[in-house]
């Protein structure tokens, strides 16, 4: 690359630069639970911190076989755990990130 020349990174299709360089930060990769059931098997593997902003009554089901109302962590405070599925819960809004290896 000629000096003073814009380097351009490759897109779509080619490397995509969080698989080159990995990702910045502690967590990435965010989805939100509201209601039902949500399994964090298959596609949804690996998420290893919850994050509960409004409860809705909903049960986080722990790998190892445990259990937990949601309502049992407090609001808004990230936590490093390895939920298996969320059930039960009716207007909640629950965040699970993937974490840093």
């Amino acid at each position: 690359m000629a000096r003073g020349q814009l380097y351009l990174p490759p897109s779509g299709s080619q490397i995509d630069q969080f698989q080159e360089f990995g990702f910045p930060g502690e967590y990435h990769s965010p989805i939100a639970y509201t209601s039902g059931q949500l399994d964090l098997t298959g596609s949804n593997f690996g998420y290893g911190a919850v994050m509960v902003v409004t409860n809705g009554s909903a049960v986080l089901h722990y790998a190892g076989g445990t259990s937990s109302l949601a309502s049992d962590l407090t609001a808004k405070e990230i936590y490093n755990l390895s939920v298996a599925k969320i059930t039960g819960g009716t207007s909640s809004k629950i965040y699970l990130f993937k974490r840093q290896q």
